[in-house]
């Protein structure tokens, strides 16, 4: 029912400003408007309003995973309850000025684990030791989070997910980049330290995807435009380009809007996690494929 009353809606404000503005438009540019324009006009509004209300169709189902071209991010989104940190310790001896780690029989820093539990309740996730119920830090004076450690599928072996690190030139030690993103080993998933319970998992078929629907919002306007007004060809495109624009720009953020209606990160709901508003469907974590 609200995708029939979007298309009703959509398809008359759109014949009003065919009808209208071609009248006007095409008097001004070729002295008289095309033949049977109220009719043209009907039907350029049901095609250019029948694809946006299949664009809203397709974020219902998995709301902001096929955005306009500035907002729509090629991942997909999965939550999860729990992981283990796993840490390297600060070298003391090493003086003040210097960072670096404890070292262990190899000569690689020497690692240790503690694991970590959502905690319940609250709109930001909020993990704490299993063992000490301590909330979790990246790092501290004496620590810092190296890796984190995701359950495999189906209870198997832990997915590794190693942080981005970069050289302090200032310490000469090792910092977090920008995001303090940890990505998956051998692979391209990975979690954002400052959004700790959701799994970002790129994909390229969401990108392909989001980007056809783009480039066919364009095809569509062009069509109400060209074949159907009998608006030039010159001025077919220019007019496709500027509408579609505006389209993307402030008419589809509008009609996206009911399907985005903002949760709390990972806060169950019906017994399953739940993602943030707008984040992408989500699947289940495993070493080569989704969560």
């Amino acid at each position: 029912m609200t995708l029939l009353l979007t298309f009703l809606l959509v398809t008359f404000a759109l014949f009003a400003l065919f009808w209208g503005g071609t009248l006007v438009a095409q008097g001004y540019l070729y002295q008289q408007p095309t033949d049977r324009l109220p009719l043209r006009a009907a039907a350029a509004a049901a095609l250019v309003g029948a694809f946006l209300t299949f664009w809203v169709w397709v974020d219902k189902r998995s709301p902001g995973k096929y955005d306009t071209f500035f907002e729509f991010a090629p991942y997909s989104t999965t939550t999860f309850t729990e992981f283990e940190a796993v840490r390297w310790t600060r070298d003391p001896a090493a003086g003040a000025k210097k960072v670096e780690f404890k070292k262990d029989a190899k000569g690689g820093p020497a690692e240790t684990t503690a694991r970590f539990k959502r905690a319940p309740g609250g709109a930001t996730p909020k993990f704490v030791e299993e063992r000490t119920g301590r909330e979790f830090k990246l790092n501290d004076s004496d620590t810092m989070t190296a890796a984190l450690l995701l359950k495999g599928p189906d209870g198997g072996a832990p997915v590794r997910f190693k942080a981005d690190l970069k050289e302090d030139k200032r310490t000469g030690g090792l910092t977090y980049s920008g995001e303090r993103r940890f990505t998956e080993e051998n692979g391209s998933r990975y979690v954002r330290g400052d959004q700790l319970g959701v799994l970002y998992v790129p994909s390229n078929s969401v990108v392909v995807l989001a980007l056809l629907i783009n480039f066919l919002l364009f095809v569509v306007w062009f069509a109400a435009f060209w074949p159907v007004l009998r608006f030039g060809v010159g001025h077919a495109l220019g007019l496709a380009a500027v509408f579609g624009l505006v389209t993307m720009l402030l008419v589809m953020p509008l009609l996206f809007k009911p399907n985005r209606a903002p949760r709390a990160i990972g806060k169950p709901e019906d017994g399953n996690p739940a993602s943030s508003a707008g984040t992408r469907e989500r699947p289940k974590i495993a070493p080569d494929a989704d969560r």
